[in-house]
């Protein structure tokens, strides 16, 4: 063949692969585009599915991915497993390189918040597996106890929102510690992002400033409304009890301790003195009348809020009794201070003498015991023939009543036994189907204020509350009608009750306020904690 022939064939077949690479190319880089998009389109990536596009036979891929297993896996799919559904080539992947710009996104990762109360602790959020709430919990947990706290679990998982955090470290070594009671502040709440720092949270801010505070954490409205809310609810009610225990326990510090005296002569024992609350002098009264069964207990003993609200007198025991045998007077004094043993002392004094001056703590001044100390040795002193006439007032007589859904609560006292009979059977009558009845605090004392009658207290005693009303307390003098008012958690607080208007004017409120608090708020605490029975929950509206 001569040479212009070969010429002119190599144009022809030059010729032929233009035309064969225009019409057959551009349908090959549609087919592939057509059978990647169609690969990937089911490809779990966390966002939009992976875009590929052809220049001939050169892929780029674009898009995003949570992980880098995910974009390695794209990669190899278009490699070596795309194949064409044209019969020319088909079964061969004709992919010549791969450009890959994907980049990997990892979704957030999940949210912690720890809400503590003192030294107990909950915390709540949610992680992204359940691997990493199981290791997160326990890792938490025993870093809370090495402070000597106790920390509980209730974290939950949502894998389609969160990426396990690639370290936890920073968020362990800065957990808040435990904050003990007694600190002044030991309501805390904290939030965090896993892998973060812990980012308090101020109770004393408004909810709405909290939420903004926090608007860029990871946090749903249903899960701040049905976790976060809630926590922040109840640590300011702990917050808000301490508070005022510890303003409590610092008015109490600042008031003088009570002090005791008593003495003993011819089968007879005399208390004098002043203590803080009704309920210790009860307590004292019942003590000395059992330990000491066959003398004559008389009770000179004041009740006054201004002295410090604590008992510790020490054991009564039959050593605080006149010695017995040869030179013995038959007589003795003895000085009770919180705290301390029992001291005996000097009776055979003056009037004015103070012989128990050195054993008073800096706190007691002499004074409040010189009048006390007069009348006490006054009395071992004389001849004391019969009974000592003793400035002593009768004891008001009154009546509480606590009503909860489900129970009653009558406590009081007064002087008549069948009257107390009368009242503790009219509650039986009135409440007895659908409540549980106390009555073991409604006292009959021979000291108390005598009573005519208690027909109007017994028929105006209040209705029982539902499950969804309020408790209410209700006071009354025998014979009177009752006072009442729905009970808040507020009533809790010393000296809330006697600000309250419940007690009629001149009665000594703090009677009845020891008196409810002794026999009621417990039952009131635990109903304020309980959640709300089902029966309720389906019917709000009665």
């Amino acid at each position: 063949m001569s040479r212009t022939r070969w010429l002119i064939a190599s144009l022809w077949l030059l010729l032929f692969w233009l035309i064969a690479g225009a019409v057959w190319l551009p349908a090959l880089q549609r087919d592939l585009e057509s059978a990647s998009a169609s690969l990937f389109k089911d490809v779990p990536t966390g966002y939009s599915a992976v875009q590929v596009e052809f220049s001939g036979q050169q892929a780029t891929l674009t898009g995003k991915v949570r992980h880098e297993s995910e974009k390695a896996e794209i990669e190899k799919v278009i490699t070596h497993r795309l194949r064409t559904l044209s019969w020319l080539g088909r079964g061969l992947n004709p992919v010549a390189s791969v450009h890959s710009h994907i980049e990997v996104v990892p979704y957030p990762s999940g949210w912690l918040m720890i809400a503590a109360q003192g030294a107990r602790a909950i915390v709540q959020g949610t992680l992204a597996t359940e691997y990493e709430a199981r290791d997160v919990s326990r890792l938490l947990e025993e870093s809370w106890a090495k402070e000597r706290g106790r920390l509980t679990s209730q974290i939950k998982t949502d894998p389609a929102r969160f990426d396990e955090a690639p370290s936890v470290q920073t968020t362990l070594n800065r957990l808040p510690p435990p904050r003990l009671q007694g600190s002044g502040d030991a309501a805390q709440i904290h939030l965090t992002r896993l892998g973060s720092s812990w980012e308090r949270l101020t109770l004393d801010a408004p909810d709405e400033l909290l939420r903004q505070q926090f608007s860029t954490y990871p946090i749903s409205q249903e899960e701040w409304q049905s976790i976060i809310q809630p926590a922040i609810t109840r640590t300011r009610q702990y917050q808000e009890t301490e508070r005022l225990r510890l303003a409590e326990a610092e008015k109490q510090r600042q008031l003088s301790p009570p002090h005791i005296l008593l003495a003993a002569r011819d089968q007879r024992l005399l208390l004098r003195g002043e203590i803080a609350t009704l309920k210790i002098k009860r307590e004292l009264l019942n003590t000395v009348i059992t330990a000491f069964p066959d003398w004559r207990v008389l009770d000179d003993l004041r009740v006054n809020d201004q002295r410090r609200a604590v008992a510790d007198f020490g054991p009564i025991t039959t050593a605080l009794l006149p010695q017995i045998g040869e030179g013995a007077t038959g007589k003795s004094l003895a000085l009770g201070l919180s705290g301390s043993a029992w001291q005996f002392v000097d009776w055979q004094v003056g009037g004015e003498a103070q012989p128990w001056r050195d054993l008073l703590p800096a706190d007691l001044p002499p004074s409040l015991l010189q009048e006390d100390s007069r009348m006490v040795t006054q009395w071992l002193q004389g001849n004391a023939q019969g009974i000592p006439t003793l400035p002593i007032p009768a004891q008001p007589s009154f009546l509480t009543l606590t009503l909860l859904p489900g129970k009653v609560i009558l406590a009081g006292q007064l002087a008549e036994e069948g009257l107390r009979t009368r009242l503790i059977e009219a509650a039986r009558q009135t409440y007895g189907s659908n409540a549980v009845i106390f009555t073991e605090a409604l006292l009959a004392r021979g000291t108390c204020e005598p009573t005519a009658d208690v027909e109007q207290t017994v028929r105006s005693l209040p209705a029982l509350p539902s499950e969804t009303e309020a408790p209410i307390l209700a006071f009354a003098l025998p014979g009177q009608v009752w006072k009442q008012r729905p009970a808040s958690p507020d009533i809790l607080t010393p000296g809330a009750l006697t600000k309250s208007g419940l007690t009629p004017s001149g009665f000594p409120a703090t009677m009845a306020e020891d008196t409810f608090a002794a026999e009621a708020y417990d039952h009131l605490r635990h109903h304020w904690r309980k959640p709300p029975s089902a029966s309720a929950q389906q019917n709000p509206s009665r």
